[in-house]
């Protein structure tokens, strides 16, 4: 379990994260949201214990960042935005580098190394120059990177930018592939629906925590539950139902749009034949993912 309490960073008299609490299960895949500037790789970076917060505190496991930082670096993966590669190494040999780093067992690295490469569509350039790489291969070289040590805790900042539909495909995948293996996985994206297909739980970072639950959650809180029937008949008739059930509703041509209903749609709508509307459609309306995000950040902005 990740736990944060309280948690701030200012740079130089600009405060990049504040009052920053929450927690964070074993094996789920949390999503940061929130615009540029939001705080979103800071506190990726304080979790992994690159630097330290100004104020508050993070537990990994129960481990301190303050006091057990060596400890934490092992179980945790980082995938950067800037790879940072030996560009005149080749993939095995930064891939070694970087294992050795990890402390990994010298007889399962290059076994490690090859089952990665190829999950990632690496292995025919492994003895290629990085240098070579394109931008995405370098992003896939980073994931694997971020991966081969067999972390508990995934930290990917942004792991789909730069790669073509299919490999963002495999990526996403093996995120949930990651998930189902018990690993904790906490990505910061842009991509929103690529948030709301991966996300447990969301926390919408705009230097503060915004608002926080699962994808559900924030639809529901934000916009409320919505029930729209489409229905054929005397619109004054429907009125007249609904005010005598007591709901909030607003009448539309050829459809009445129910807010947060107290009650059964099957009531509402048995109530409407038996006064002799044509029910066509009874359905939820939906929102995505975009629309609470766009809502919440103007809100806090």
């Amino acid at each position: 379990m990740i736990e944060i309490q309280n948690l701030k960073k200012v740079f130089e008299g600009v405060t990049a994260i504040e009052d920053i609490s929450l927690k964070i299960s074993k094996g789920e895949v949390f999503v940061l949201l929130g615009p540029n500037g939001a705080g979103k790789t800071t506190t990726i970076r304080i979790l992994t214990c690159i630097i330290k917060p100004t104020g508050g505190i993070a537990y990994i496991d129960g481990m301190s960042i303050f006091d057990e930082s060596k400890r934490i670096r092992k179980i945790s993966g980082l995938l950067t935005e800037n790879p940072g590669f030996y560009e005149r190494f080749n993939a095995v040999d930064n891939l070694r580098f970087f294992s050795k780093l990890y402390g990994m067992d010298e007889n399962i690295i290059d076994e490690d190394i090859k089952e990665y490469l190829e999950i990632f569509h690496l292995w025919e350039r492994r003895y290629e120059p990085v240098g070579n790489f394109s931008k995405g291969m370098k992003q896939k070289l980073a994931l694997v990177r971020a991966l081969i040590h067999d972390p508990e805790y995934i930290y990917l900042d942004e792991p789909t930018a730069s790669l073509d539909p299919e490999t963002s495909k495999i990526v996403r995948d093996f995120i949930r592939e990651l998930k189902s293996r018990g690993k904790t996985v906490i990505l910061s994206t842009h991509n929103l629906p690529e948030a709301e297909y991966l996300a447990d739980h969301i926390g919408v970072l705009n230097t503060r925590i915004v608002a926080m639950g699962t994808p559900e959650d924030l639809k529901s809180r934000i916009f409320g539950k919505r029930v729209v029937i489409e229905f054929q008949g005397d619109a004054d008739k429907a009125k007249a139902i609904m005010e005598e059930l007591r709901v909030v509703y607003q009448l539309e041509r050829g459809k009445v749009i129910i807010l947060n209903p107290g009650i059964k749609n099957s009531v509402i709508v048995g109530k409407m034949v038996e006064n002799g509307l044509d029910v066509d459609y009874v359905y939820e309306e939906r929102h995505s993912l975009e629309e609470i995000y766009l809502r919440l950040v103007s809100n806090h902005g």
